[in-house]
């Protein structure tokens, strides 16, 4: 794989990675710009909003229709996603349909019409979206989770946003939000698949060379202040409790970052992992049970999430803490520690197989660092980190007092009680 980068006179990056056995090629446009940049109460939600306003038709294709006619017509899927930090539009189609894929993508960036009858015809959709998600726990718990590690900070709110500003927000105030966010200066362009750089760079200059350069605001700064509570519980009456148990973890770059990668992965990643091992096989209190981690770029999160039989609720949690405890008191063996490195490796390379896997990687951290990691770079930090790391990053990330827990139950109390006496030793 050959990664290069070109930026134009405007400030748009373009990052391309060729992949000469690809039959696909993936091409993403990456705005800097996510959840944590709104003001919640004003206007929390519209980048997600605007995520789906944009697939709504543009000046050269005016419909949904027309732009999901184009690229079903070559084989092809498109989509977008927004988080946090970041919104990813994406087309993945074949290879030799790279052109039409930047042709839409940058017509739906520069052009939407964002008509204001197909504006208050997503408004319910996107309602709809939160309805699905609340009625998930399993999905919901996540959602609730982060309150409790920045409760001041927007990275505590829900990146579908709040469903009066849904409702209510105008046509002109998100069209204002896309012109200050979506400048050149805040965008990347990320190729993947069996594609020449010079080629892509000469299309994306013609198709997006004309934008200007704005400097966008930052996120504010972050308030990494916890919650004063160490459980949030939400009673319902459901066949599970979902719990999800787990901290602030290191943002991007930081020396201790994939050394909490390896911890995760210990913990809660696959079928011989340490969590699935105890609380699925040996006890059989859960069906599904993981752990999982993320980058921002001033912080990160850990977590564990199980769905628990309701019998079982304090045995899980005791059983879940017990291996956090565990992984951060007693030194993980080497015969451990070179399967679980073995198996990221393996994950990642098997991962690049995917052009769009290979696209939202080197787009993501471009559009967010304006950093390039090739995948050897990473393959070589998951080999050199060491028993001591994982251990330090144990300690320093689940120190007791730092854990927070989120649980959906029709009962809570004695989760919270076990939680909470627990989570001090």
């Amino acid at each position: 794989m050959k990664v290069d980068t070109t930026t134009l006179d405007n400030g748009l990056r373009i990052i391309t990675a060729n992949m000469p056995e690809a039959r696909s090629v993936s091409a993403a446009v990456l705005a800097g710009v996510g959840s944590r940049h709104e003001d919640y109460p004003v206007n929390g939600g519209v980048s997600h909003f605007l995520e789906h306003l944009l697939f709504k038709g543009t000046k050269k294709r005016p419909s949904t229709k027309i732009i999901a006619e184009a690229v079903d017509g070559v084989g092809g899927s498109n989509n977008a996603y927004t988080s946090n930090d970041l919104t990813n539009y994406y087309i993945k189609l074949p290879h030799q349909h790279a052109d039409l894929a930047l042709d839409i993508l940058s017509d739906m960036i520069q052009n939407p019409l964002l008509d204001p009858v197909e504006v208050d015809r997503e408004r319910g959709a996107v309602v709809e979206e939160m309805n699905m998600r609340r009625d998930d726990p399993a999905s919901f718990v996540h959602m609730v989770f982060p309150r409790l590690l920045w409760p001041e900070d927007p990275l505590g709110r829900e990146v579908i946003g709040s469903e009066e500003v849904v409702k209510t927000i105008a046509r002109d105030a998100i069209a204002e939000y896309q012109a200050l966010h979506y400048s050149s200066d805040n965008l990347v362009v990320a190729v993947a698949g069996d594609v020449d750089h010079a080629h892509m760079a000469g299309q994306i200059q013609d198709l997006m060379g004309g934008m200007k350069p704005r400097k966008p605001p930052k996120p504010p700064k972050l308030n990494p202040a916890l919650a004063p509570e160490m459980a949030q519980a939400i009673t319902k009456d459901t066949n599970q409790a979902h719990i999800v148990i787990g901290c602030q973890a290191y943002p991007y770059n930081h020396r201790l970052d994939m050394a909490a990668r390896v911890m995760t992965n210990m913990l809660g990643a696959g079928l011989s992992s340490r969590l699935f091992i105890n609380v699925r096989e040996r006890q059989g209190l859960a069906y599904s049970v993981y752990a999982d981690y993320d980058n921002f770029i001033d912080t990160g999160e850990f977590d564990v999430y199980a769905g628990v039989n309701l019998d079982k609720i304090p045995q899980a949690i005791t059983s879940i803490m017990a291996e956090l405890q565990r992984v951060r008191l007693q030194p993980v063996g080497e015969a451990e520690l070179t399967k679980v490195k073995n198996k990221m490796s393996g994950g990642l390379q098997m991962a690049l197989e995917n052009t769009f896997a290979v696209a939202d990687r080197l787009g993501r951290r471009l559009v967010l660092l304006n950093q390039v990691k090739t995948p050897e770079e990473t393959l070589a930090e998951i080999e050199a980190v060491t028993a001591g790391d994982v251990m330090e990053a144990a300690r320093d990330l689940l120190a007791p007092g730092k854990l927070r827990m989120a649980i959906i139950a029709p009962d809570t109390a004695a989760a919270a009680a076990t939680f909470e006496e627990l989570s001090t030793k």
